[in-house]
């Protein structure tokens, strides 16, 4: 298995997975997330643009995974001290191909992604409900800094 930047050749692969991705958050939030396709311009973008790149997991001309990354900074709040960090925006490994290191090794490159822009540090989001992510971004070092909270009507 090799991790590498995608290239849109790669793109039909990465949009099966993101159906995988957006079919499994449907399942743990159904009242909040549904079942789609990701707009194909959103992932030209993410490839194409010099501050997002995608990151996949590959073997044997197969995309076993990848991992969406952004350059982004702090909002410009005065209480904010500005940080340009990396922040990871999805990540999916195929369920075929889960427990084999594949996510770990997505997020190793993902750290090397950020120290080689000289990056302060990465960022993600991932649902409560998705124990599986939240143990592998723990192991990696991550810690939780926020808690989001809705209040229903």
């Amino acid at each position: 298995m090799e991790i590498k930047t995608a290239t849109l050749d790669e793109i039909p692969q990465i949009e099966i997975l993101y159906q995988e991705l957006f079919l499994k958050m449907s399942i743990l939030q159904p009242k909040y997330l549904q079942p789609a396709k990701q707009d194909l311009s959103f992932i030209t973008n993410s490839i194409i643009e010099n501050e997002s790149d995608i990151l996949i997991a590959k073997k044997e001309g197969q995309v076993l995974g990848f991992l969406l990354i952004k350059e982004t900074i702090t909002p410009p709040y005065t209480c904010l001290i500005e940080h340009k960090y990396a922040f990871v925006i999805d990540v999916i490994v195929g369920n075929q191909y889960q427990s084999q290191g594949i996510g770990t090794a997505l997020l190793v490159d993902a750290k090397k992604w950020a120290e080689n822009r000289n990056l302060d540090y990465l960022e993600l989001n991932v649902l409560p409900e998705n124990i599986g992510a939240v143990a592998l971004y723990e192991k990696q070092g991550f810690k939780d800094m926020n808690h989001t909270m809705r209040f229903e009507l």
